[in-house]
Order: C-alpha cells, then sequence, then structure tokens
C-alpha cells in the first residue's frame, strides 16, 4: 500500500479468479459433453438391441402364421367334406383337417421393458418414437390378451360333452378291426341332432378365429416395421 501497488495486485487476484471460473466452467462443459455422448452412445445401443428382438418378433409371428395358414385351408376343405354327405369313415380324414393351433401370441420384450425400468424409455431424445414403442407394446398386450380369449372360447367349443360321440367315434376308426356297429352314427346326416351342430359350430369356430389369427400377426408384424423404420431413421440422425 505504501508503494502504491494496491491496484496491480487487486487487478492481479481478480484476473485468477476469472481464470478459475473459466477453469471450472470448461471442466463442466467438458463433463457434460461427456455424459451427453455416453447417453447417445447409450441409447444407440438400446435402439440397436430394439430393432434386433422386433426384428425376431417378426420372424416367429410369420412362423406361427404360416402354420395358420395352412390351418384356415385345411379347415375350408374340412367343412366342404362335412357338408357333402360324408361317409362314416370321411370323419377321420375330416377331423384331421379340421383342427387349430393352441398358440399364445408371442412377443419378445425385454428390452423394452428393461428401458421402462431403468428410466431410458423416458429419457429418448426423440418423443415421437417413444411414443410409437410405448403404442406398439399396449397393442402387443392387447393381442395376447385377444389369442387368450380365443383359446379359452374354443376348448370349450371343442371339448363341449354334446360332441363326445364324435371322440368316440374317432377312436373306433383308429381301432383295428373297426367296431362300430354299437355306437350311434345316424347324427351324420342328422343336421339338427346335437352332435352335428356341435362339430359344425366347433369346425366354424375354428375357420373364423383361424382368420382372425392372421390378421392380427400381419397387423402386428407391420407395426413392428413401421417401428425399424423410425429407429433406423433415430440411428442415421
Amino acid at each position: 500500500m505504501e508503494t502504491g501497488k494496491t491496484s496491480r495486485y487487486l487487478k492481479y487476484a481478480i484476473g485468477e479468479i476469472i481464470l478459475v471460473v473459466i477453469g471450472i466452467l470448461i471442466a463442466l462443459q467438458v463433463n457434460n459433453w461427456n455424459q451427453n455422448r455416453l447417453a447417445i452412445q447409450k441409447e444407440k445401443v438400446y435402439l440397436e438391441n430394439l430393432k434386433k428382438e422386433l426384428t425376431n418378433n417378426i420372424r416367429l409371428l410369420q412362423k406361427t402364421d404360416s402354420v395358420y395358414s395352412i390351418r384356415k385351408k385345411n379347415t375350408i376343405r374340412g367343412l366342404e367334406l362335412f357338408k357333402n354327405n360324408p361317409s362314416i369313415k370321411d370323419f377321420g380324414v375330416i377331423d384331421s383337417l379340421v383342427r387349430t393351433n393352441w398358440t399364445t401370441f408371442e412377443v419378445s420384450r425385454s428390452t423394452f421393458d428393461e428401458m421402462q425400468n431403468n428410466g431410458s424409455l423416458y429419457s429418448l431424445q426423440n418423443k415421437s418414437l417413444r411414443e410409437q414403442l410405448i403404442s406398439h407394446y399396449i397393442l402387443g398386450e392387447r393381442y395376447i390378451s385377444a389369442f387368450s380369449e380365443i383359446n379359452s372360447n374354443g376348448q370349450d367349443i371343442a371339448y363341449n360333452k354334446d360332441i363326445y360321440p364324435l371322440s368316440l367315434l374317432l377312436d373306433r376308426l383308429k381301432q383295428s378291426p373297426q367296431k362300430l356297429q354299437d355306437i350311434d352314427t345316424s347324427w351324420i346326416h342328422r343336421p339338427n341332432s346335437k352332435i352335428y351342430t356341435g362339430f359344425f359350430r366347433k369346425a366354424e369356430y375354428y375357420k373364423t378365429t383361424n382368420k382372425i389369427r392372421r390378421r392380427v400377426i400381419a397387423d402386428f408384424i407391420e407395426s413392428c416395421k413401421k417401428l425399424i423404420h423410425t429407429i433406423n431413421s433415430e440411428l442415421e440422425n
């Protein structure tokens, strides 16, 4: 103070403070940049995994669809035989055609569930993609329930006690020699009988629900493809 150097030291101190503040700001900026880089990398990994799961879902559902395609065609053929004045022994063929599969609607969603549980889903930069993902898996849940309901109702129809005589006939047709004399087969040509209408109801249910299953599968596959397209666009950006 005596030599008049106060202002010089004050300026020096202020300069030091400014440099420290600038250093802190730069460090924060670098840290934020690094955190953002890591978040982008993590999001990219999740998106790639989602693509793999969606592609796998498409592949599995296409296999299931091919099964129901065959079932649908066979059931139509079986119904035609049934309506065309069949013989007793024709029922072995008719029964082999009028079938369905009690499969469930399989949807792999482990990546989506992980993202939902750890919050990564809600930190996606593309909000439209996030909404599309949520809608897609809600659709999957709805179709899982639809398949389950079809299976439940269908098994009630398929194993109705009214068509027990048909099961007995089919068992006898598989035996050698076939013993049909002691069982009632007159219902085959009586459209108003409970057995006839019970079998017809079962066949029609299989025919209708096989068609519904295929439509559901096709709709979900299309949703998978649209989602993959959106994810690809996001990854390119």
